[in-house]
């Protein structure tokens, strides 16, 4: 086990290397560092059904999932097309409620909350990244990070906190490779940089847990390993929960636990993956 010391410089280094360093993901697996209490689940879901309805008929998508996650844990979701990956995360992250059963985030149910509440817990400790982005097309990258901010303060206070705001948001557009492009539109950006805006908007609030959804999926390779390493690197300074809905079973084998879906139920749970 390493002492104090050394991950006091080991957090220096990582926050030393640049966005653009080589990627070689295969060597650089995805370790969280653990909490000080390692067998507390910052996310836990009990039971949880979801149908959605096909004219009269109920279309059954998920079928009694029970699952938890630790904190600074990185997970992963995989399973076949159609298995309830998709619906499953948007139901952890608060943009659905499910049929039955509860989820639970940090010690407090939130499935079960008024929409307005779910929506702060949403905007104050979730992060979500989704696979075809949804930038913003008329904000810039700058503008397109600050909109949590924006959702968060209103008009008026956000008018308060701006330049302090923008400052935050600026520091962490540099940490995922972007201070050159901070004026520039979604239309104006590769797909790797618009995903890299995605993320730094995810976390330009400081959540405490991050949802991504198959957030490489539209990704060439090189791209996709820039933003698997970059949310590796994230994930270990701000000592993020991560769970990533993936098709992609090597990025499976580096993370902390793997959840297999399968008709919409959890056929295996495996963790610390070698």
């Amino acid at each position: 086990m390493k002492s104090r010391k050394n991950q006091t410089h080991n957090s220096k280094d990582l926050q030393q290397r640049r966005v653009n360093d080589p990627v070689v993901i295969p060597h650089s697996p995805f370790r969280s560092p653990k909490s000080t209490n390692p067998g507390a689940a910052l996310l836990s879901c009990h039971q949880v059904f979801k149908s959605y309805q096909a004219g009269n008929q109920p279309i059954p998508v998920l079928s009694g999932v029970s699952l938890q996650v630790r904190q600074s844990e990185f997970t992963t979701i995989v399973g076949q097309s159609g298995s309830g990956k998709s619906t499953l995360l948007h139901l952890l992250g608060t943009l659905d409620q499910p049929d039955e059963g509860e989820i639970w985030l940090n010690q407090q149910r939130i499935d079960n909350m008024p929409s307005r509440q779910r929506d702060r817990i949403r905007n104050q400790e979730i992060g979500l990244i989704f696979q075809f982005y949804h930038l913003l097309p008329e904000l810039n990258v700058l503008e397109n990070t600050l909109v949590p901010y924006m959702i968060r303060h209103g008009v008026w206070s956000y008018l308060l906190r701006r330049r302090t705001l923008i400052d935050e948001a600026k520091e962490l557009l540099e940490q995922v490779g972007l201070s050159h492009r901070l004026t520039h539109r979604p239309n104006q950006l590769s797909g790797g940089e618009r995903q890299r805006t995605a993320i730094a908007r995810a976390l330009v609030t400081k959540p405490k847990l991050l949802l991504a959804d198959e957030p490489t999926g539209n990704l060439d390779a090189r791209s996709g390993n820039e933003v698997l390493e970059l949310l590796r690197r994230l994930g270990e300074l701000q000592s993020l929960t991560v769970i990533m809905v993936t098709h992609d079973d090597r990025i499976a084998q580096q993370s902390d636990q793997v959840i297999r879906l399968r008709d919409g139920k959890v056929v295996s749970v495996s963790a610390e993956a070698a």
